[in-house]
């Protein structure tokens, strides 16, 4: 993978939390210099990262799991601020998960219990009815 406009290298104290308007997700968490992340998703983009999440860490619940949830339309690529796309997969020793806004990207890596505590947070910000 090339090289992100912001990298925040190994990443901690991940958080989720759906806007108060229910149109986006706010990620973030603390990087690896220590300094504080904060992106927006559109609803899309966090429904594209829950699946990818939850194909990686937990790839025999990924298909039932898929099967129940609803799916966001996808929104214009041209805000400068939301992230629209994004992927998440395994690498060396770590996760690396990557937004894009417009032509831009963001990179964090989460090592494996970060990744576990952000795949709960983000299934409970997109489905809060649903059984974790």
């Amino acid at each position: 993978m090339s090289k992100s406009e912001f990298e925040y290298g190994e990443s901690t104290d991940l958080f989720v939390t759906r806007k108060s308007n229910g149109g986006s997700i706010v990620v973030g968490g603390t990087g690896e210099d220590t300094s504080k992340w904060i992106r927006i998703l559109s609803n899309r983009a966090a429904q594209l990262l829950w699946f990818q999440v939850t194909q990686e860490l937990h790839p025999d619940k990924a298909k039932q799991a898929t099967t129940v949830v609803t799916t966001a339309p996808m929104r214009e690529a041209n805000s400068p601020t939301i992230t629209t796309h994004t992927n998440f997969e395994k690498a060396q020793n770590f996760y690396s998960m990557v937004g894009w806004i417009g032509n831009k990207t963001w990179q964090a890596d989460l090592n494996e219990h970060e990744a576990e505590r952000f795949w709960i947070a983000l299934s409970r910000a997109l489905y809060p009815n649903k059984k974790q």
